[in-house]
């Protein structure tokens, strides 16, 4: 059980906009630009904007099945 607990924590964890151009592999610029455009989910805490990995990767899949 533990183990489920874990994968759950690392899917809903939020993640910064250099996570995310990390894990997508692009610039921080398009990550901030797709956010301030609202073209990806994203949630803005203040002045700083935050992903979830599993709402990210939702919007990937969505993005690539578009293309198809």
């Amino acid at each position: 059980m533990a183990v489920v607990g874990q994968m759950m924590n690392e899917m809903n964890r939020l993640m910064t906009i250099e996570e995310v151009a990390a894990y997508m592999q692009v610039s921080r610029f398009t990550v901030y630009r797709l956010a301030k455009e609202r073209s990806m989910p994203a949630t803005r805490i203040g002045r700083q904007w935050r992903f979830q990995k599993e709402e990210i990767d939702r919007w990937m899949r969505e993005q690539y099945q578009r293309r198809s």
